[in-house]
């Protein structure tokens, strides 16, 4: 398994930022990079009664749509940046416990994510990914603030 980073993308100009960053210290650091788009579920309609009257729950799904969009963004990133080395990965699920999941699973040295810059109040009543992401990886998180990746940094 090789070192790598991950890197959580969903085409928002705050996830492209933070991808230019993830670029960065990918190639100083000579670590394989992984952008990663996550396909969130949606409730489906309630199927019907169960016995007792009670209604069952909804289910949550995914379409092919939805997952064929998130491959595009990856590849349309991708090309735009000039990563072809760069891996691809959809995965499916709730954001931040699944960047946490695909960290765990390629042994991610950094989780890479961008920040919705919504200032304190907002954040802590809307709750964020970036967040969320802190609080369940067993890695490493980098949330790149707004206009981060525009800054020239000294080498």
């Amino acid at each position: 398994m090789d070192r790598c980073i991950v890197c959580g993308v969903d085409g928002s100009a705050d996830s492209q930022a933070a991808l230019a960053v993830a670029v960065d210290l990918a190639a100083r650091l000579r670590l394989r990079l992984i952008m990663a788009n996550v396909v969130e579920p949606s409730p489906t309609p309630y199927a019907g009664a169960s016995l007792g009257g009670a209604m069952s729950q909804p289910r949550l799904t995914t379409t092919d749509r939805q997952e064929a969009i998130a491959r595009g963004l990856l590849t349309e990133l991708s090309e735009a940046m000039g990563l072809e080395r760069a891996d691809q990965r959809v995965v499916l699920g709730y954001a931040a416990e699944r960047l946490a999941d695909l960290a765990d699973e390629e042994g991610a040295e950094l989780i890479v994510v961008g920040s919705r810059g919504r200032g304190a109040f907002k954040a802590a009543f809307l709750g964020s990914v970036s967040t969320s992401l802190i609080g369940v990886a067993r890695c490493p998180v980098l949330v790149v603030p707004p206009g981060a990746a525009d800054t020239p940094v000294q080498r």
